[in-house]
Protein backbone atom coordinates (compact mmCIF):
# COMPACT_ATOMS: atom_id res chain seq x y z
CA UNK A 1 0.00 0.00 0.00
CA UNK A 2 1.46 3.38 -0.80
CA UNK A 3 1.66 6.59 1.52
CA UNK A 4 -0.93 8.51 -0.16
CA UNK A 5 -3.30 5.36 0.02
CA UNK A 6 -2.54 5.11 3.72
CA UNK A 7 -3.14 8.86 4.54
CA UNK A 8 -6.57 7.81 3.41
CA UNK A 9 -6.82 4.64 5.02
CA UNK A 10 -5.47 5.17 8.23
CA UNK A 11 -7.64 6.86 10.76
CA UNK A 12 -8.93 6.64 14.08
CA UNK A 13 -12.23 4.91 14.83
CA UNK A 14 -15.12 7.08 16.68
CA UNK A 15 -17.21 4.51 16.03
CA UNK A 16 -15.69 2.39 18.45
CA UNK A 17 -16.91 5.26 21.02
CA UNK A 18 -20.56 5.96 19.37
CA UNK A 19 -21.79 4.53 16.48
CA UNK A 20 -23.09 7.66 14.82
CA UNK A 21 -23.18 11.44 16.36
CA UNK A 22 -27.11 10.36 17.03
CA UNK A 23 -26.01 7.69 19.38
CA UNK A 24 -23.49 10.34 20.81
CA UNK A 25 -26.80 12.74 21.24
CA UNK A 26 -28.54 10.21 22.77
CA UNK A 27 -26.20 8.74 25.19
CA UNK A 28 -25.58 12.51 26.23
CA UNK A 29 -29.29 13.62 26.78
CA UNK A 30 -29.59 10.69 29.15
CA UNK A 31 -26.53 11.06 31.33
CA UNK A 32 -28.20 14.48 31.96
CA UNK A 33 -31.41 13.17 32.20
CA UNK A 34 -30.06 10.96 34.79
CA UNK A 35 -27.98 13.38 36.91
CA UNK A 36 -30.99 14.17 39.46
CA UNK A 37 -29.95 10.95 40.87
CA UNK A 38 -26.92 12.07 42.25
CA UNK A 39 -28.23 14.80 44.16
CA UNK A 40 -30.76 12.28 46.01
CA UNK A 41 -27.18 11.61 48.00
CA UNK A 42 -26.45 15.09 48.55
CA UNK A 43 -26.33 15.64 53.08
CA UNK A 44 -26.85 11.78 53.24
CA UNK A 45 -23.09 10.95 52.71
CA UNK A 46 -23.21 9.55 56.65
CA UNK A 47 -22.72 5.66 56.35
CA UNK A 48 -21.41 3.00 54.47
CA UNK A 49 -24.19 2.19 52.35
CA UNK A 50 -24.79 5.70 50.93
CA UNK A 51 -20.90 6.39 50.52
CA UNK A 52 -20.49 3.35 48.54
CA UNK A 53 -23.50 3.77 46.35
CA UNK A 54 -22.49 7.12 45.68
CA UNK A 55 -19.33 6.70 44.59
CA UNK A 56 -20.17 3.98 42.27
CA UNK A 57 -22.69 6.02 40.95
CA UNK A 58 -20.32 9.06 39.90
CA UNK A 59 -17.66 6.51 38.75
CA UNK A 60 -20.55 5.42 35.72
CA UNK A 61 -21.42 8.87 35.45
CA UNK A 62 -17.71 10.15 35.20
CA UNK A 63 -16.91 7.42 32.92
CA UNK A 64 -20.22 7.75 30.39
CA UNK A 65 -18.68 12.02 30.56
CA UNK A 66 -15.15 11.13 29.39
CA UNK A 67 -16.50 9.10 26.71
CA UNK A 68 -18.97 11.43 25.38
CA UNK A 69 -15.69 13.82 25.75
CA UNK A 70 -13.57 11.89 23.90
CA UNK A 71 -16.12 11.72 20.89
CA UNK A 72 -16.70 15.28 20.81
CA UNK A 73 -12.80 16.32 20.80
CA UNK A 74 -11.78 13.31 18.13
CA UNK A 75 -14.33 14.29 15.39
CA UNK A 76 -13.44 17.94 16.39
CA UNK A 77 -10.07 17.50 16.12
CA UNK A 78 -10.31 15.54 12.84
CA UNK A 79 -11.62 18.51 11.04
CA UNK A 80 -11.37 21.75 12.67
CA UNK A 81 -13.67 23.66 10.57
CA UNK A 82 -16.95 21.67 10.60
CA UNK A 83 -19.52 23.45 12.40
CA UNK A 84 -21.27 20.76 13.31
CA UNK A 85 -18.18 19.38 15.79
CA UNK A 86 -17.17 22.71 16.98
CA UNK A 87 -21.19 22.74 18.45
CA UNK A 88 -21.16 19.17 20.11
CA UNK A 89 -17.59 19.65 21.52
CA UNK A 90 -19.08 23.31 22.84
CA UNK A 91 -22.21 20.66 24.09
CA UNK A 92 -19.60 18.25 25.69
CA UNK A 93 -18.11 21.13 27.97
CA UNK A 94 -21.38 22.12 28.91
CA UNK A 95 -22.44 18.58 30.10
CA UNK A 96 -18.93 18.46 31.80
CA UNK A 97 -19.31 21.31 34.25
CA UNK A 98 -22.82 20.21 34.64
CA UNK A 99 -21.70 16.76 36.13
CA UNK A 100 -19.13 18.68 38.08
CA UNK A 101 -21.67 20.78 39.45
CA UNK A 102 -23.58 17.90 40.28
CA UNK A 103 -21.12 16.04 42.17
CA UNK A 104 -19.61 19.33 44.16
CA UNK A 105 -20.79 18.16 47.48
CA UNK A 106 -19.42 14.71 48.02
CA UNK A 107 -15.97 15.62 48.87
CA UNK A 108 -16.90 18.24 51.36
CA UNK A 109 -19.20 16.25 52.95
CA UNK A 110 -16.96 13.15 52.83
CA UNK A 111 -14.17 15.68 54.59
CA UNK A 112 -16.60 16.75 57.38
CA UNK A 113 -17.00 12.95 58.79
CA UNK A 114 -14.66 11.84 61.03
CA UNK A 115 -11.53 10.33 60.76
CA UNK A 116 -12.93 7.51 62.55
CA UNK A 117 -16.24 7.32 60.15
CA UNK A 118 -13.62 7.53 56.68
CA UNK A 119 -10.53 4.94 58.25
CA UNK A 120 -12.29 1.96 58.29
CA UNK A 121 -13.58 2.13 54.64
CA UNK A 122 -10.18 1.80 53.43
CA UNK A 123 -9.55 -1.79 54.07
CA UNK A 124 -13.04 -3.00 53.70
CA UNK A 125 -13.09 -5.36 50.07
CA UNK A 126 -15.98 -3.00 49.19
CA UNK A 127 -13.98 -0.06 49.01
CA UNK A 128 -11.04 -1.65 47.16
CA UNK A 129 -11.64 0.55 43.98
CA UNK A 130 -11.53 4.18 46.37
CA UNK A 131 -9.17 2.95 48.54
CA UNK A 132 -6.72 5.61 47.23
CA UNK A 133 -9.38 8.52 46.57
CA UNK A 134 -10.36 7.77 50.37
CA UNK A 135 -6.33 7.76 51.50
CA UNK A 136 -6.02 11.09 49.91
CA UNK A 137 -9.24 12.90 51.09
CA UNK A 138 -7.87 11.54 54.81
CA UNK A 139 -4.18 13.26 53.63
CA UNK A 140 -5.52 16.13 52.89
CA UNK A 141 -8.37 16.75 55.56
CA UNK A 142 -6.58 19.35 57.63
CA UNK A 143 -6.21 21.44 54.65
CA UNK A 144 -9.90 21.60 53.95
CA UNK A 145 -12.40 24.42 55.33
CA UNK A 146 -16.13 23.69 55.89
CA UNK A 147 -18.35 23.30 53.15
CA UNK A 148 -20.05 26.45 53.54
CA UNK A 149 -16.61 27.79 53.43
CA UNK A 150 -15.44 25.56 50.38
CA UNK A 151 -18.00 26.35 48.33
CA UNK A 152 -17.19 30.15 48.53
CA UNK A 153 -13.68 29.74 47.52
CA UNK A 154 -15.01 27.37 44.61
CA UNK A 155 -17.42 30.35 43.39
CA UNK A 156 -13.97 32.76 43.84
CA UNK A 157 -12.35 29.58 41.79
CA UNK A 158 -12.90 31.56 38.34
CA UNK A 159 -10.94 34.33 39.23
CA UNK A 160 -7.63 32.47 40.37
CA UNK A 161 -6.92 31.72 36.37
CA UNK A 162 -7.10 35.52 35.23
CA UNK A 163 -3.81 36.37 35.47
CA UNK A 164 -2.93 33.42 33.24
CA UNK A 165 -6.01 34.26 30.99
CA UNK A 166 -4.97 37.62 30.36
CA UNK A 167 -1.24 36.63 29.34
CA UNK A 168 -2.35 33.98 26.86
CA UNK A 169 -4.84 36.89 25.15
CA UNK A 170 -2.36 39.21 25.15
CA UNK A 171 0.13 37.11 23.63
CA UNK A 172 -2.12 35.33 21.03
CA UNK A 173 -4.28 38.18 19.91
CA UNK A 174 -2.72 41.23 21.07
CA UNK A 175 0.85 40.94 21.02
CA UNK A 176 2.36 42.66 17.60
CA UNK A 177 6.30 41.85 16.48
CA UNK A 178 7.78 44.13 13.76
CA UNK A 179 9.24 42.76 10.46
CA UNK A 180 12.72 41.11 10.74
CA UNK A 181 14.93 39.31 7.76
CA UNK A 182 14.96 35.83 7.23
CA UNK A 183 17.67 33.73 5.83
CA UNK A 184 16.76 34.48 2.30
CA UNK A 185 16.99 37.98 2.89
CA UNK A 186 13.62 38.93 2.54
CA UNK A 187 11.33 40.99 5.30
CA UNK A 188 8.72 38.75 7.10
CA UNK A 189 6.85 39.42 10.07
CA UNK A 190 8.25 37.86 13.47
CA UNK A 191 5.39 36.20 14.91
CA UNK A 192 4.90 33.68 18.11
CA UNK A 193 4.71 31.17 15.37
CA UNK A 194 7.59 32.22 13.00
CA UNK A 195 9.71 32.67 16.21
CA UNK A 196 11.08 29.19 16.88
CA UNK A 197 12.52 28.80 13.31
CA UNK A 198 13.82 32.10 13.40
CA UNK A 199 15.78 31.61 16.68
CA UNK A 200 17.09 28.59 14.98
CA UNK A 201 18.20 30.29 11.96
CA UNK A 202 22.07 29.38 10.86
CA UNK A 203 22.68 32.49 10.09
CA UNK A 204 23.90 34.41 13.17
CA UNK A 205 22.66 38.30 12.45
CA UNK A 206 19.45 36.30 11.26
CA UNK A 207 19.25 35.03 15.02
CA UNK A 208 20.30 38.35 16.80
CA UNK A 209 17.79 40.26 15.19
CA UNK A 210 15.21 37.38 15.89
CA UNK A 211 16.00 37.46 19.79
CA UNK A 212 16.73 41.49 19.76
CA UNK A 213 13.16 42.30 17.98
CA UNK A 214 11.39 39.06 19.80
CA UNK A 215 12.55 39.97 23.15
CA UNK A 216 12.24 44.00 22.99
CA UNK A 217 8.58 43.66 22.22
CA UNK A 218 7.99 42.04 25.52
CA UNK A 219 9.62 44.93 26.96
CA UNK A 220 7.25 47.17 25.06
CA UNK A 221 4.42 45.80 27.67
CA UNK A 222 6.32 44.70 30.40
CA UNK A 223 4.72 46.58 33.34
CA UNK A 224 1.67 44.85 32.29
CA UNK A 225 2.98 41.66 32.18
CA UNK A 226 4.52 42.17 35.63
CA UNK A 227 1.11 42.86 36.95
CA UNK A 228 -0.30 39.89 35.53
CA UNK A 229 2.63 37.57 36.99
CA UNK A 230 2.35 39.01 39.97
CA UNK A 231 -1.79 38.37 39.81
CA UNK A 232 -1.69 34.99 39.55
CA UNK A 233 1.56 34.24 42.07
CA UNK A 234 -1.26 36.18 44.46
CA UNK A 235 -4.14 33.93 43.95
CA UNK A 236 -1.89 30.76 43.81
CA UNK A 237 -0.67 32.29 47.52
CA UNK A 238 -4.15 33.00 48.67
CA UNK A 239 -5.40 29.74 47.71
CA UNK A 240 -2.64 28.02 49.37
CA UNK A 241 -2.68 29.85 52.51
CA UNK A 242 -6.66 29.44 52.46
CA UNK A 243 -6.07 25.71 52.70
CA UNK A 244 -3.56 26.02 55.29
CA UNK A 245 -0.42 25.27 53.19
CA UNK A 246 2.68 27.13 54.89
CA UNK A 247 4.17 27.53 50.92
CA UNK A 248 2.63 27.45 47.51
CA UNK A 249 5.12 24.61 46.84
CA UNK A 250 3.56 22.63 49.42
CA UNK A 251 0.31 23.15 48.25
CA UNK A 252 1.06 22.46 44.49
CA UNK A 253 2.81 18.94 45.22
CA UNK A 254 -0.01 17.94 47.71
CA UNK A 255 -2.07 16.35 45.12
CA UNK A 256 0.39 14.05 44.62
CA UNK A 257 1.81 13.26 48.06
CA UNK A 258 5.17 14.49 46.52
CA UNK A 259 7.38 15.98 49.50
CA UNK A 260 9.11 19.20 48.69
CA UNK A 261 12.35 17.85 49.15
CA UNK A 262 12.18 16.42 45.71
CA UNK A 263 11.60 19.54 44.02
CA UNK A 264 14.85 20.80 46.30
CA UNK A 265 16.62 17.38 44.82
CA UNK A 266 16.36 18.54 41.04
CA UNK A 267 17.67 21.79 41.63
CA UNK A 268 20.12 20.43 43.15
CA UNK A 269 20.73 18.04 41.09
CA UNK A 270 20.84 20.29 38.44
CA UNK A 271 22.97 22.88 39.92
CA UNK A 272 25.81 20.04 40.56
CA UNK A 273 25.93 19.09 36.94
CA UNK A 274 25.87 22.16 35.05
CA UNK A 275 29.76 21.81 34.39
CA UNK A 276 28.41 19.44 31.83
CA UNK A 277 25.54 21.33 30.55
CA UNK A 278 28.75 23.88 30.21
CA UNK A 279 31.36 21.29 28.49
CA UNK A 280 27.96 20.67 26.09
CA UNK A 281 27.79 24.53 25.54
CA UNK A 282 31.90 24.74 24.33
CA UNK A 283 31.14 21.65 21.91
CA UNK A 284 28.16 23.72 20.55
CA UNK A 285 30.51 27.24 20.81
CA UNK A 286 32.85 24.75 18.58
CA UNK A 287 30.71 23.75 16.59
CA UNK A 288 29.33 26.94 15.52
CA UNK A 289 32.98 27.59 14.89
CA UNK A 290 32.59 31.25 17.00
CA UNK A 291 34.72 32.57 19.90
CA UNK A 292 32.04 33.43 21.79
CA UNK A 293 28.72 32.03 22.46
CA UNK A 294 26.25 33.85 23.03
CA UNK A 295 22.65 33.53 23.76
CA UNK A 296 21.42 33.88 20.87
CA UNK A 297 23.61 30.63 19.48
CA UNK A 298 21.77 28.03 21.93
CA UNK A 299 18.81 27.06 18.99
CA UNK A 300 21.30 27.30 16.15
CA UNK A 301 21.80 23.73 14.10
CA UNK A 302 25.34 22.64 15.33
CA UNK A 303 25.31 18.98 13.49
CA UNK A 304 24.08 18.68 9.43
CA UNK A 305 20.85 17.33 9.50
CA UNK A 306 20.95 13.57 8.14
CA UNK A 307 18.37 12.81 5.43
CA UNK A 308 16.64 9.98 7.17
CA UNK A 309 13.33 8.88 5.57
CA UNK A 310 10.56 6.79 7.52
CA UNK A 311 7.49 5.88 5.66
CA UNK A 312 4.79 5.58 8.24
CA UNK A 313 4.67 1.90 7.36
CA UNK A 314 8.40 1.71 7.87
CA UNK A 315 8.18 4.09 10.98
CA UNK A 316 5.97 1.56 12.51
CA UNK A 317 8.28 -1.13 11.85
CA UNK A 318 11.00 0.65 13.76
CA UNK A 319 9.81 1.63 16.45
CA UNK A 320 8.07 -1.85 17.60
CA UNK A 321 11.70 -2.92 16.85
CA UNK A 322 13.56 0.21 18.99
CA UNK A 323 10.96 -1.04 22.66
CA UNK A 324 12.56 -4.71 21.85
CA UNK A 325 14.15 -4.20 25.39
CA UNK A 326 10.28 -4.00 26.90
CA UNK A 327 9.77 -7.60 25.75
CA UNK A 328 7.84 -9.44 23.22
CA UNK A 329 4.84 -8.78 24.82
CA UNK A 330 5.18 -4.99 24.71
CA UNK A 331 6.15 -5.56 21.08
CA UNK A 332 2.80 -7.17 20.32
CA UNK A 333 0.45 -4.74 21.77
CA UNK A 334 1.98 -2.20 20.44
CA UNK A 335 2.32 -3.98 17.00
CA UNK A 336 -1.68 -4.11 17.36
CA UNK A 337 -2.12 -0.11 18.23
CA UNK A 338 -0.09 0.85 15.41
CA UNK A 339 -2.21 -1.68 13.02
CA UNK A 340 -4.74 0.41 10.74
CA UNK A 341 -7.56 -2.01 11.59
CA UNK A 342 -7.15 -0.74 15.20
CA UNK A 343 -8.65 2.61 14.72
CA UNK A 344 -5.89 4.03 17.52
CA UNK A 345 -4.22 6.65 15.54
CA UNK A 346 -4.54 9.55 13.07
CA UNK A 347 -0.92 10.13 12.07
CA UNK A 348 -1.21 12.21 9.21
CA UNK A 349 -1.74 15.89 8.47
CA UNK A 350 -5.14 17.19 6.71
CA UNK A 351 -7.12 19.80 5.65
CA UNK A 352 -8.55 20.96 8.54
CA UNK A 353 -7.07 18.47 11.26
CA UNK A 354 -5.51 20.07 14.45
CA UNK A 355 -1.77 20.57 14.40
CA UNK A 356 0.80 19.06 16.68
CA UNK A 357 -0.07 15.72 18.36
CA UNK A 358 -1.34 13.83 21.72
CA UNK A 359 -2.77 11.20 23.40
CA UNK A 360 -6.26 10.72 24.57
CA UNK A 361 -6.77 7.78 27.19
CA UNK A 362 -9.13 8.83 28.89
CA UNK A 363 -12.15 6.42 26.88
CA UNK A 364 -11.84 3.33 29.65
CA UNK A 365 -13.67 0.87 28.12
CA UNK A 366 -12.63 1.32 24.74
CA UNK A 367 -8.81 2.58 23.60
CA UNK A 368 -6.53 5.61 23.59
CA UNK A 369 -6.87 7.78 20.55
CA UNK A 370 -3.34 8.83 19.40
CA UNK A 371 -3.23 12.46 16.82
CA UNK A 372 -0.44 12.86 14.82
CA UNK A 373 1.02 15.33 11.85
CA UNK A 374 3.39 13.04 10.26
CA UNK A 375 5.75 13.79 8.02
CA UNK A 376 8.24 10.96 7.52
CA UNK A 377 11.35 12.28 9.46
CA UNK A 378 12.73 11.70 12.25
CA UNK A 379 11.19 14.22 14.55
CA UNK A 380 8.07 12.73 13.38
CA UNK A 381 9.11 8.99 14.31
CA UNK A 382 9.99 10.47 17.27
CA UNK A 383 6.64 11.90 18.38
CA UNK A 384 5.05 8.65 17.52
CA UNK A 385 7.38 6.78 19.90
CA UNK A 386 6.47 9.77 22.36
CA UNK A 387 2.72 9.53 21.77
CA UNK A 388 2.39 5.58 21.76
CA UNK A 389 4.41 5.80 24.94
CA UNK A 390 1.44 7.50 26.65
CA UNK A 391 -1.03 5.34 24.89
CA UNK A 392 0.88 1.79 25.74
CA UNK A 393 0.50 3.82 29.37
CA UNK A 394 -3.43 4.26 28.93
CA UNK A 395 -4.14 1.10 27.94
CA UNK A 396 -2.06 -1.19 30.39
CA UNK A 397 -3.88 1.07 33.10
CA UNK A 398 -7.60 0.75 32.06
CA UNK A 399 -7.08 -2.62 31.28
CA UNK A 400 -5.67 -3.55 35.12
CA UNK A 401 -6.96 -1.05 36.83
CA UNK A 402 -10.85 -0.01 38.13
CA UNK A 403 -11.83 3.36 36.35
CA UNK A 404 -11.04 5.10 39.74
CA UNK A 405 -7.43 4.23 40.08
CA UNK A 406 -6.82 4.18 36.26
CA UNK A 407 -6.12 7.67 35.47
CA UNK A 408 -2.56 8.25 36.31
CA UNK A 409 -0.98 11.50 37.42
CA UNK A 410 1.03 13.79 35.29
CA UNK A 411 4.03 13.22 37.89
CA UNK A 412 4.58 9.91 35.55
CA UNK A 413 3.06 10.52 32.54
CA UNK A 414 5.88 11.83 30.75
CA UNK A 415 8.23 8.80 31.79
CA UNK A 416 6.69 6.75 29.81
CA UNK A 417 6.92 8.91 26.91
CA UNK A 418 10.00 9.54 27.13
CA UNK A 419 11.50 6.11 27.76
CA UNK A 420 10.05 5.21 24.25
CA UNK A 421 11.84 7.88 22.73
CA UNK A 422 15.27 7.30 24.10
CA UNK A 423 14.93 3.23 22.90
CA UNK A 424 13.89 4.22 19.67
CA UNK A 425 17.09 6.70 19.74
CA UNK A 426 19.33 4.33 21.02
CA UNK A 427 18.29 1.58 18.39
CA UNK A 428 18.33 4.44 15.17
CA UNK A 429 21.77 5.38 16.34
CA UNK A 430 23.06 1.47 16.62
CA UNK A 431 21.98 0.45 13.42
CA UNK A 432 22.79 4.35 11.37
CA UNK A 433 24.61 3.90 8.21
CA UNK A 434 27.65 6.50 8.95
CA UNK A 435 29.10 8.87 11.06
CA UNK A 436 26.77 12.00 9.81
CA UNK A 437 23.43 10.14 10.76
CA UNK A 438 24.66 8.76 13.70
CA UNK A 439 25.84 12.23 15.49
CA UNK A 440 22.36 13.50 14.24
CA UNK A 441 20.27 11.10 16.18
CA UNK A 442 22.69 11.18 19.34
CA UNK A 443 23.04 15.05 18.92
CA UNK A 444 18.72 15.57 19.22
CA UNK A 445 19.36 13.53 22.32
CA UNK A 446 21.60 15.85 23.57
CA UNK A 447 19.69 19.05 22.89
CA UNK A 448 16.97 17.49 24.54
CA UNK A 449 18.33 16.95 27.92
CA UNK A 450 19.61 20.28 27.26
CA UNK A 451 15.61 21.54 26.88
CA UNK A 452 14.27 19.33 29.31
CA UNK A 453 16.32 18.75 32.06
CA UNK A 454 18.33 21.61 32.30
CA UNK A 455 16.01 24.46 30.87
CA UNK A 456 12.90 23.35 32.75
CA UNK A 457 15.45 22.88 36.10
CA UNK A 458 16.14 26.29 35.41
CA UNK A 459 12.63 27.57 35.29
CA UNK A 460 12.05 25.80 38.27
CA UNK A 461 14.54 27.64 40.14
CA UNK A 462 13.36 30.64 38.76
CA UNK A 463 9.45 30.14 39.57
CA UNK A 464 10.72 28.72 43.34
CA UNK A 465 13.00 32.07 44.20
CA UNK A 466 9.74 34.15 42.66
CA UNK A 467 7.19 32.81 45.48
CA UNK A 468 9.62 32.56 48.22
CA UNK A 469 9.94 36.47 47.67
CA UNK A 470 6.06 36.88 47.24
CA UNK A 471 5.77 34.86 50.61
CA UNK A 472 8.29 36.95 51.95
CA UNK A 473 5.19 39.88 50.75
CA UNK A 474 7.71 41.08 48.51
CA UNK A 475 6.77 42.84 45.45
CA UNK A 476 7.20 41.72 41.85
CA UNK A 477 7.99 44.61 39.90
CA UNK A 478 9.35 44.18 36.52
CA UNK A 479 13.23 45.09 38.09
CA UNK A 480 12.95 41.99 40.46
CA UNK A 481 11.44 39.41 38.45
CA UNK A 482 14.39 40.66 35.85
CA UNK A 483 16.72 40.75 38.09
CA UNK A 484 16.31 37.38 38.89
CA UNK A 485 15.79 35.92 36.18
CA UNK A 486 18.95 37.32 34.55
CA UNK A 487 20.51 35.39 37.55
CA UNK A 488 19.86 32.18 37.56
CA UNK A 489 20.10 32.28 33.38
CA UNK A 490 23.50 33.43 34.00
CA UNK A 491 24.70 30.97 36.06
CA UNK A 492 22.89 28.11 33.81
CA UNK A 493 24.60 28.45 30.63
CA UNK A 494 28.38 30.37 32.47
CA UNK A 495 27.67 33.64 31.54
CA UNK A 496 30.43 34.61 34.93
CA UNK A 497 32.37 31.49 33.55
CA UNK A 498 32.65 33.00 29.76
CA UNK A 499 30.59 29.75 28.92
CA UNK A 500 28.18 31.80 27.22
CA UNK A 501 27.06 35.48 26.67
CA UNK A 502 24.14 36.80 27.83
CA UNK A 503 22.74 40.22 27.48
CA UNK A 504 20.37 42.39 30.23
CA UNK A 505 18.45 42.58 26.97
CA UNK A 506 16.76 39.40 27.10
CA UNK A 507 15.87 40.00 30.63
CA UNK A 508 12.25 39.71 30.22
CA UNK A 509 12.02 36.03 28.71
CA UNK A 510 10.23 34.83 31.92
CA UNK A 511 7.24 37.24 30.26
CA UNK A 512 6.94 34.82 27.41
CA UNK A 513 7.19 31.55 29.77
CA UNK A 514 2.99 30.54 30.09
CA UNK A 515 4.45 27.48 32.82
CA UNK A 516 5.13 29.94 35.19
CA UNK A 517 1.57 30.75 35.56
CA UNK A 518 0.65 27.32 36.41
CA UNK A 519 2.11 26.71 39.75
CA UNK A 520 5.08 24.43 40.03
CA UNK A 521 4.16 22.72 36.99
CA UNK A 522 7.01 22.69 34.34
CA UNK A 523 9.69 20.37 37.26
CA UNK A 524 7.58 17.49 35.66
CA UNK A 525 9.32 17.66 32.64
CA UNK A 526 12.64 17.47 33.98
CA UNK A 527 12.10 14.60 36.98
CA UNK A 528 10.61 12.98 33.86
CA UNK A 529 13.38 12.94 31.47
CA UNK A 530 15.50 12.05 34.37
CA UNK A 531 13.10 9.23 35.80
CA UNK A 532 12.70 7.55 32.37
CA UNK A 533 16.67 7.68 31.16
CA UNK A 534 17.22 5.98 34.67
CA UNK A 535 14.46 3.45 34.01
CA UNK A 536 15.73 2.94 30.50
CA UNK A 537 19.25 2.30 31.48
CA UNK A 538 18.19 -0.67 33.89
CA UNK A 539 16.11 -2.14 31.71
CA UNK A 540 18.63 -2.08 28.51
CA UNK A 541 21.37 -3.43 31.04
CA UNK A 542 19.22 -6.03 33.48
CA UNK A 543 17.00 -7.07 31.27
CA UNK A 544 13.93 -9.40 32.52
CA UNK A 545 13.76 -8.28 36.05
CA UNK A 546 13.93 -4.24 35.60
CA UNK A 547 11.51 -4.20 32.66
CA UNK A 548 8.75 -6.72 34.64
CA UNK A 549 9.11 -4.04 37.30
CA UNK A 550 8.90 -0.66 35.26
CA UNK A 551 5.81 -2.23 33.26
CA UNK A 552 4.25 -3.72 36.71
CA UNK A 553 4.71 -1.30 38.82
CA UNK A 554 4.47 2.04 36.57
CA UNK A 555 2.44 1.19 33.34
CA UNK A 556 0.09 -0.77 34.70
CA UNK A 557 -0.47 0.57 38.55
CA UNK A 558 -2.18 3.76 37.10
CA UNK A 559 -3.25 5.46 40.05
CA UNK A 560 -3.24 2.96 42.65
CA UNK A 561 -0.44 4.01 44.87
CA UNK A 562 1.10 7.83 44.88
CA UNK A 563 3.48 8.66 41.82
CA UNK A 564 6.50 8.83 44.15
CA UNK A 565 5.98 5.74 45.40
CA UNK A 566 5.36 3.78 41.88
CA UNK A 567 8.43 5.13 40.47
CA UNK A 568 9.85 3.61 43.26
CA UNK A 569 8.61 -0.04 42.74
CA UNK A 570 9.20 0.86 39.53
CA UNK A 571 12.74 0.94 40.30
CA UNK A 572 13.59 4.79 40.22
CA UNK A 573 13.87 7.45 43.42
CA UNK A 574 13.61 10.89 42.71
CA UNK A 575 14.27 11.85 46.38
CA UNK A 576 17.73 10.60 46.00
CA UNK A 577 20.86 11.71 43.73
CA UNK A 578 21.09 8.61 42.19
CA UNK A 579 18.83 8.86 38.97
CA UNK A 580 20.44 12.17 38.21
CA UNK A 581 23.30 10.16 38.24
CA UNK A 582 22.64 7.92 35.84
CA UNK A 583 20.67 10.35 33.47
CA UNK A 584 23.32 12.82 33.51
CA UNK A 585 26.07 10.28 32.83
CA UNK A 586 24.16 9.08 29.63
CA UNK A 587 24.11 12.55 29.18
CA UNK A 588 27.85 13.16 29.46
CA UNK A 589 28.41 9.85 27.62
CA UNK A 590 26.01 10.63 24.34
CA UNK A 591 28.15 13.75 24.34
CA UNK A 592 31.44 11.92 24.18
CA UNK A 593 30.03 9.72 21.84
CA UNK A 594 29.00 12.30 19.74
CA UNK A 595 32.53 13.91 19.50
CA UNK A 596 34.51 11.11 18.86
CA UNK A 597 31.95 10.78 15.49
CA UNK A 598 32.68 14.22 14.28
CA UNK A 599 36.31 14.45 15.37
Amino acid sequence: MSEKSNKENIRWKTEDLYRTDRAWQNARKKLVRDLPQIKRYKGKLRAKPSILACLKLCTDFEKELDRLTCYANRCHDQDTRAGSYQAIKAISEKVEAEVNEAMAFIEPELLALPAKTLRPLIGHKDFTDYDQFLKDLLRQKKHFRNADEEALLAAAAIMADSGHSAHSTLLAADLKFPKVKNEKGKTERLTLATWPRLRASSNRSVRKEAFDTFFDTFSGYQNTLANLLNAQVNANLFNARAHNYPTVLSASLDDDAIPESVYHQLIKAANQNLPILHRYLDFRRRRLKIKKLRYTDLYAPIINRADLKFPYEKGCSILVDAVSPLGEEYQADLKMALDPKSGWVDPFPGPGKRSGAYMDGSAYDVHPYVLGNYLGDYDSLSMLAHEMGHAMHSFYSNRKQPYAKADYSIFVAEVASTLNELLLARSLANSAKGRKAQAFILGEVLENYRLTFFRQAMFAEFELEMYRRAEANEALTVETLSELYLKIVRKYYGHDKGVTTISSRYAIEWAYIPHFYYGYYVFQYATGITAATALAEGIVNEGQKARDKYIKNLLQAGASAPPLTLLKKAGVDLSTVKPYRVAMGHFAQTLSQVESLLG
